[in-house]
């Protein structure tokens, strides 16, 4: 095979890696038509037993029994069930058996969870997972938010607080 047709396979396989859906294919089949996140929060014990493909940030990871305990702040899911836009309809809680850990699962990075409906845990709706798919990290927030007084001396407060000199984002002196 010539280089070129390396070059082109290599981009080929690349895309369509990048393009494969969140959650498996046996678990989208098996997961029921989809419904509204506020009528699975409101009615819980209604779903019980079904198993629902849900989606957003993380708020937190906690030890729970021999696994984890997962917080998630929902967000709608698109078509290949990545969370997309806005928080849409509250919080639920993930009960896993495998050990997720916190250093990797940290608040705001995204997550899609295909799992069982069990009810509600302090007023959340709870599901058990089947499938925790871990999508990104968050965004690195220093550009979006100023450094913390706390992190920097009085004096070098020009500095470190916007707008501040950055060549690469177009900040002036």
């Amino acid at each position: 095979m010539s280089r070129s047709g390396r070059f082109w396979l290599i981009c080929g396989l690349s895309l369509a890696v990048g393009c494969a859906p969140a959650i498996s294919t046996s678990l989208q089949q098996e997961a029921a038509p989809r419904v509204s996140f506020a009528d699975l929060a409101a009615h819980p014990d209604k779903y019980k037993g079904r198993l629902e493909i849900l989606g957003g940030e993380v708020m937190s990871v906690t030890p729970w029994k021999q696994g984890s305990l997962l917080t998630v702040d929902q967000r709608q899911l698109d078509n290949r069930f990545y969370p997309v836009g806005a928080a849409s309809g509250g919080t639920f809680l993930v009960e896993s058996d495998e050990w997720l850990n916190s250093n990797k699962y940290v608040p705001k990075s995204k997550v899609v969870v295909a799992g069982v409906v069990k009810g509600q845990k302090d007023g959340w709706l709870l599901l058990k997972a089947r499938q925790v798919t871990f999508l990104e990290p968050p965004t690195w927030e220093k550009f979006y938010y100023p450094v913390p007084r706390e992190w920097y001396p009085p004096e070098l407060e020009y500095w470190y607080t916007p707008p501040y000199f950055d060549p690469y984002r177009g900040g002036r002196l």
